[in-house]
Parts: C-alpha cells; structure tokens; sequence
C-alpha cells in the first residue's frame, strides 16, 4: 500500500470515528490546507502579524505547558515576544493531516535548556478549522532523547555515619586525640566503625600550634623531635585504654578496677577484646609477639589465621 493510500486510508477512519454524515468535498480540504499553508508560511518569516490573520477572532490556544491563550491580541503579544527572544523554540520536520475540518500537525521542536544543553521534543498541534479560520489550536510536546536521571549506587554511595570535628591547638586537644586513637584500638566496633567511614573525623589544627612543631624542628623531616611529637600525638597502647587506666582508677572502658602497675607489666603482651578479627589484628605493631584473649572475647576464623600468619602466640589467660 501506498503512503497516499494509507494517508487516505487513516482519513476515513478518522472522519467514521468522528461521525461525519459523509467525507467533506475535495474543494473543502483544499481550502483548509491553503488556510494552514499561509499559516506555516507566517512562522517561516516569523510574522506574527501573518500567522494571527489566520486565527478567528475568539481563537483559543492552548500551549503545551497549560497555558490559555484567548482572541487573537493574545496570541499577537504572546508571538512577537517569542519571535524577539533569541531563545526560542526551533521547528522542524513539519508534517500536515488534513481531515476535513480538523489539522493534525506533527513536528520537532528544540528548547534551550539551562546550562548550554537543549531540549528536544516531539510536537503534536490539533487544529480546529471554522468558517474558514483556525478556532482552536492545542499543542503537546513530549520530551526525547535527554539523559535519565541517574539513581546512586548502593554498593558506591558514601554510608552516612557521624562525623566527629577535632581541632588540635593545645596540649589538651593532642591528648585528647591520643585518647582517641587509644579507644578505637581498644574497641573493634568503634574501630570497624572508622575503617567503613560510618565515623568519619573533621580535623582542624591550629596555625599556631603548626608553627610551633616546626620551630622545635618537627618540619626537617628528619629529626627525631618531629617523630617524637607526631608518636606522642598518634601512639596506640592498647594496654592503657583510656585516662583512669593510667590513674589507677576504675576503667571507664570495661568497668572494673584497673591496677596501673598491672598495665605497665603488660604493656607488651596487649590483651584483645571484643570481636577479634582480621581488621583488628591489623592494628598490632609489628613488635607484638604475644596477644592475650579477655575472657569473653571472641575469636573469629580470620582473626585466628592472621594471628596465625604473623606467628603471634595466643595467652588464653587473665590478667591477674
């Protein structure tokens, strides 16, 4: 079947659905497509004055994004402004169906969208033809061809944790954040916490105290007093876990008493609790060469292996 045939073919279906009494004269559709001509011919020139000359009086047009245009003074201001933008919309591909008293136009239009990027859309207009005048123009526009927006990935989005600020200035905020790295080495939750990012540390340090270091010679990057200052800051002792231990007062960590001496005589062979793991067992130095087990520890297969690997012997015994 022809194009022809088939143009004609969907023509009859639509005037049958519509109820015509019978098709319209040839002499008729070809008055509406001259009517339609002079009107595309209106926006080749950008003419508004052209194209409003083939609405009737009380025409209504709606646009694609709801709004109402009534009478032609309406559809006048609203053209000239759109034809005097420098940003407006661009057709092309235009195709007409002429079915009697009623224009079917479809075509593509691009839109300039924020950002330098452009809008590409596919337009439909129905037109409604009256004593000779278009009465009644309905535009729909749906958008192709633009990018989906794009959905975050589960397994790579960033876990949304706590966020702890530090700032290092004094000798009490450096103490305090050895106490830190002390109470994430003593406790694997919190220390899993940190390695998964769901706690994550905003760290400011003072100017002053900076210059400071530097001037005791912390920025030659050679000298000791540097590794000294950057040691005492960062030290993990697993066996002082937290600032009571070291008084020899009661142990805010398991809540119990602690001897001071005790610790001092343990200080390397460090007792682990909790959940023992691998990521745990990785936070050992190196000169460790025997671990404890708390009591109520527990003792994961990976934990045991790594122990394993580094040749580390397990003390199953309690402090006394």
């Amino acid at each position: 079947m022809s194009t022809d045939a088939l143009r004609e073919q969907i023509r009859m279906q639509v005037r049958k659905a519509l109820g015509a009494a019978s098709s319209p004269a040839p002499a008729a559709d070809a008055s509406v497509a001259a009517l339609m001509r002079r009107f595309e011919a209106g926006y080749e020139t950008m003419s508004a004055e052209a194209i409003v000359a083939c609405f009737a009086p009380d025409v209504v047009w709606i646009l694609p994004d709801s709004r109402v245009l009534n009478g032609r003074e309406a559809c006048l201001a609203f053209l000239k402004e759109r034809f005097a933008s420098p940003t407006g919309p661009k057709f092309s591909d235009s195709h007409m169906n002429v079915l009697g008293q009623t224009v079917v136009q479809n075509y593509k239009v691009s839109v300039p969208l924020p950002g330098g990027q452009t809008g590409t859309y596919d337009g439909t207009d129905v037109y409604q033809i009256r004593n000779g005048l278009i009465a009644r123009k309905d535009a729909y526009w749906k958008q192709v061809g633009m990018p989906k927006p794009t959905t975050p990935n589960k397994a790579t989005a960033s876990p949304i944790g706590v966020v702890v600020p530090l700032r290092v200035g004094t000798a009490a905020q450096a103490a305090a954040l050895t106490d830190l790295f002390k109470r994430l080495a003593a406790s694997p939750a919190l220390l899993q916490a940190a390695q998964s990012g769901l706690l994550r540390f905003d760290m400011r340090v003072d100017e002053a105290a900076v210059k400071a270091v530097a001037a005791s010679g912390g920025a030659t990057g050679g000298s000791s007093g540097g590794a000294s200052a950057m040691a005492a800051t960062t030290a993990i002792d697993p066996a002082a876990c937290c600032p009571s231990c070291k008084e020899g007062k009661a142990c805010e960590c398991k809540d119990e008493r602690c001897d001071l001496q005790a610790h001092k005589a343990s200080e390397s062979v460090p007792e682990l609790k909790g959940v023992i793991g691998e990521k745990l067992l990785k936070t050992l130095p190196a000169s460790v060469k025997t671990v404890r087990i708390h009591p109520k520890a527990v003792l994961t297969p990976l934990g045991k292996e790594a122990l394993r690997k580094r040749g580390i012997t397990i003390d199953r015994g309690s402090k006394t």
